[in-house]
């Protein structure tokens, strides 16, 4: 009897132990998932970070290009800030500069205008009109400089513009005291372009006074972390370009 009491405390202390033991294994266990759900975490955020900052790099170099362009294009060798604050002014703050940077070189290359006062009312005017369609900002002025400098129907007709060449050429010719038929491609162009404006001032005559929206309020917001963006960028991008081509240049005496 005292044998068999005696094994049975033995076998109870070792259940004991066991179940102590299996306890202490699952907390390791649970301390080893949780520590490597963290640590994978930590390597997503990490591989995120690095990607958003290069991205940033990459549009930072991009608006430098895009500034130097600007000045060069500009007829009255205007600094590329002075005209982005001029047409972020025309579109609200709704427009990142990049952006902002893109459409203005996009319509002094096509040769529509060179005067940022010029952009600033045309980009003005592509607002008022986006709004009216539901169109976000960015690609409302899209649609007018791209529409006007390759004379696109297609183009204007995104912002509720619509304007005939042949009729656009004849008024032109009309009120200059030239022949339509021998008008050059410049006075074709510009032709166009006076047909285009003047419709769309037509059609936003008609439209209540424009007010700031919600819908203004999150462009804006989204326009706003872009540029902080792009500061950021501009700011790493020297750094990382050096660290790039250092790593590109070692990849390549690997090769070769």
């Amino acid at each position: 009897t005292k044998t068999t009491n005696t094994a049975t405390k033995g076998g109870k202390k070792f259940t004991d132990q066991t179940g102590r033991l299996r306890g202490s294994m699952g907390s390791l266990q649970n301390s080893f998932a949780t520590v490597r759900s963290k640590l994978l975490l930590y390597n997503f955020a990490m591989g995120m970070g690095i990607n958003q900052m290069i991205k940033f790099a990459q549009q930072g170099a991009k608006i430098k290009n895009m500034e130097r362009a600007f000045a060069s294009l500009a007829a009255s060798g205007e600094d590329a800030a002075v005209g982005v604050s001029k047409l972020r002014s025309a579109t609200q703050g709704t427009v990142s500069d990049f952006d902002l940077l893109q459409q203005a070189n996009n319509a002094m290359v096509l040769g529509i205008t060179d005067s940022t006062d010029q952009m600033a009312d045309m980009f003005d005017l592509a607002k008022k009109l986006g709004d009216a369609l539901g169109r976000d900002t960015v690609s409302s002025v899209e649609s007018l400089v791209t529409g006007i400098g390759r004379q696109s129907r297609l183009m204007l007709d995104n912002i509720g513009i619509i304007v005939k060449s042949e009729d656009a050429y004849e008024k032109y010719a009309l009120a200059n005291n030239l022949v339509a038929s021998e008008l050059t491609d410049a006075e074709k162009k510009q032709a166009f372009m006076n047909a285009a404006l003047d419709a769309g001032r037509k059609t936003v005559a008609q439209l209540a006074p424009s007010t700031k929206q919600v819908s203004d309020q999150f462009a804006s917001f989204g326009a706003s972390m872009k540029n902080v963006g792009l500061e950021i960028g501009t700011g790493i991008g020297p750094a990382l370009g050096s660290f790039a081509e250092g790593i590109s240049d070692f990849i390549n005496d690997l090769l070769h």
